[in-house]
Order: C-alpha cells, then sequence, then structure tokens
C-alpha cells in the first residue's frame, strides 16, 4: 500500500514537473517567434518608413544633469499652424521645404524671399564639413536650424543649441519633415561659461528670434541702441549649459572630430570659456563665429586670448578660400569671422 501511494505520487510530481518544462518550452519558442517575426517585419521597412517614426532626441541640462526636453513633437502636430509655414530653403545642400516662424520674423522673411539667409556662411559650413568625411557639426544658435538641416542633407550629424523653445520646436518638426531626425539632436539651453541660470531677453513682439540674447557684459546697451523699441525691457530667467557639458552627451562619441558655427549675439566668449575641456578632448577643425558684436568691446579681447591660446588663426571667409586678419585691427574685422586651428593650415 505504502508503495503504490509512493508511486502515484512520483507519477504526479513527473507530470507536474513535465507539464512545467512543456509549457516553458512554449513560452521561448513563442518569445522567440514573437522575435522573429518583429526581426522580419522590421527588415521589410524601408528606412523612409523607420524614420517617420521618430523626431530628433532633445535634451536640456538642468540641476547638473541632462535630462529629456520632451519639446520635439510630429511634424504633423504643427501643419497649417500660423507660426510654421512650410518655405523653400536652398543652400549647396539641396533645396527643400523647411518650417520657418511667421513671416514677421525677419529671419524667416528673408529665408522666404530669398531661399535662405546668411548663405554664404551656411554654404561655407558645408564646405567646411565636406573636407572630412568624419567631421560633423556643432552648431551654437541654431535658430530654425538652417545649418544642421544642411548638415544631415550631407549627411552629417549636428548637435543644435538654442534657448529658445520655439527654435527647438522649429527645428524638430523641419527634421522629422525630412526624415533627417536620426541626424540631428536638439539641445534647449543658453551656452555660456557656467550652468545654472541667465537672464534672456526676449523681442517686444515675442514673434521675432533673430536678435534674441542673453544680457550679459553689457551687450544690452550696445543692441539697444541699434534696435530702440524692438526688444522687451524684461528679461527672464533661463537654464544654461557649457561646452564642456556636451562631454557628458551619449551623442557625443559622434562627435570627437567638429566644426562648430557660433552666432549667440555677442555671447560667444562666454561660450568658449565654458569649453575649456571640450578643447582639449574634442578635435575642432575650425569655427565660424558672428563678430559685429564684438567690435569695439573688451568681449574681443577674451576672444582673441583663447584663440591664440588654443592655436587657432582668425580669417576672412571666402567661398573656398580665406584671407588671414591676424595682423588687422579686430575692430575692423568682417561681421563673421573663420577661425582655423594652425596644425591643420598649409603654409
Amino acid at each position: 500500500m505504502f508503495n503504490k501511494l509512493r508511486w502515484k505520487k512520483m507519477v504526479c510530481t513527473s507530470l507536474i514537473v513535465c507539464s512545467i518544462l512543456y509549457w516553458t518550452r512554449n513560452r521561448i519558442l513563442f518569445s522567440e517567434d514573437r522575435q522573429a517575426r518583429l526581426t522580419r517585419s522590421s527588415v521589410k521597412m524601408t528606412p523612409t518608413q523607420l524614420q517617420r517614426t521618430n523626431v530628433p532626441d532633445d535634451f536640456t541640462f538642468i540641476d547638473n544633469k541632462w535630462r529629456f526636453s520632451n519639446l520635439c513633437k510630429p511634424y504633423k502636430t504643427f501643419l497649417n499652424h500660423s507660426d510654421f509655414p512650410l518655405i523653400k530653403y536652398t543652400s549647396d545642400a539641396g533645396s527643400v521645404n523647411i518650417f520657418t516662424h511667421s513671416l514677421k520674423d525677419g529671419i524667416s522673411s528673408i529665408i522666404s524671399r530669398t531661399g535662405a539667409f546668411e548663405l554664404k556662411t551656411i554654404n561655407r559650413v558645408i564646405y567646411q564639413l565636406q573636407l572630412d568625411p568624419n567631421m560633423n557639426l556643432i552648431d551654437i544658435g541654431t535658430n530654425v536650424g538652417q545649418h544642421c538641416i544642411a548638415a544631415a542633407l550631407i549627411e552629417r550629424n549636428s548637435i543644435a543649441i538654442d534657448a529658445a523653445k520655439s527654435n527647438i520646436e522649429h527645428v524638430c518638426a523641419s527634421a522629422h519633415y525630412l526624415n533627417i531626425g536620426s541626424r540631428i539632436t536638439l539641445i534647449h539651453n543658453i551656452l555660456s561659461d557656467s550652468n545654472g541660470k541667465r537672464e534672456f531677453r526676449y523681442s517686444a513682439s515675442e514673434a521675432d528670434f533673430g536678435s534674441i540674447h542673453v544680457d550679459s557684459d553689457g551687450i544690452w546697451d550696445k543692441m539697444n541702441k541699434q534696435y530702440n523699441g524692438y526688444f522687451s525691457n524684461k528679461t527672464v530667467q533661463q537654464n544654461s549649459a557649457t561646452l564642456d557639458d556636451l562631454l557628458y552627451l551619449p551623442q557625443i562619441k559622434q562627435f570627437q572630430k567638429v566644426f562648430i558655427k557660433m552666432d549667440v549675439e555677442g555671447h560667444e566668449h562666454r561660450v568658449l570659456l565654458g569649453g575649456t575641456e571640450f578643447f582639449k578632448r574634442i578635435d575642432v577643425h575650425g569655427i565660424i563665429m558672428e563678430w559685429n558684436w564684438h567690435v569695439k568691446r573688451q568681449t574681443a579681447e577674451i576672444i582673441k586670448t583663447l584663440m591664440t591660446e588654443w592655436n587657432f588663426k582668425p580669417f576672412k571667409m571666402l567661398t573656398t578660400t580665406e584671407r588671414d586678419l591676424s595682423k588687422i585691427n579686430s575692430d575692423m574685422w568682417p561681421p563673421d569671422v573663420l577661425l582655423l586651428p594652425s596644425k591643420y593650415l598649409e603654409y
């Protein structure tokens, strides 16, 4: 009797174990089959279809940490929006439609009329990138993204930075619309010499994004004389990051060799001051920088000192050549200057 009970118990136990093994096997096979089906379905999708499902990664630096800013939305969110007209944009990278601001915005109005704003600078950035197949772009003060979009069209990656939320939204929408979102990483921050809070000044109309700026080092006095009534009398506090902070972005591994375009309305010296480690670790092949707001300001001396320390020389940029400015008084330099590292110059 005891042996029969023991035998029955053993049979039951065996059946239970077998059932568990059978269930586990089926789950594994189901999982593998599901993964295989997913893989097969992904392979069948075209690159265009895959990219259509993604918008660019967008980050902001707050409290010493990179976080998703969650500003990027699918481009269809903005179709038929009065501040998101699709306008033809043309450069040496090609002709495409991008989302600009309404035509109340000065830069957007010029793009609408002529195909691009500051086309000479855009085409020179394209030329510089094409000198090396491994070079990518850091676009500081991206506005509606003309430079980073052009870079993406020639299959280069960009980190594009802007303090204005609306500018980030416009670049995101254009990148998604053009299926180039995977090539652009967006940063919603002021770029400066320290992280924290900075005072930022928008236009009085809040509809023009061309000369908005960080209010520091006396730039407001200089701008107000030239654009009396254009700006809001009040500033708002916004988060700042530094070039050195970019070293901790996961995407930075794609940016070991870069060209920099920098246009931040007289705050360029602060951007450079925040990039000591960046310039040590990253191979910077050149910088195009707006110079106009540094004429007859002490900030010019800060920039020249840093560039000398880092072995960069100033040039007037032509289409594919340049003219040395090192012996010319910097108050006489053109509105945009090209800074090139001496180690890559041919003498």
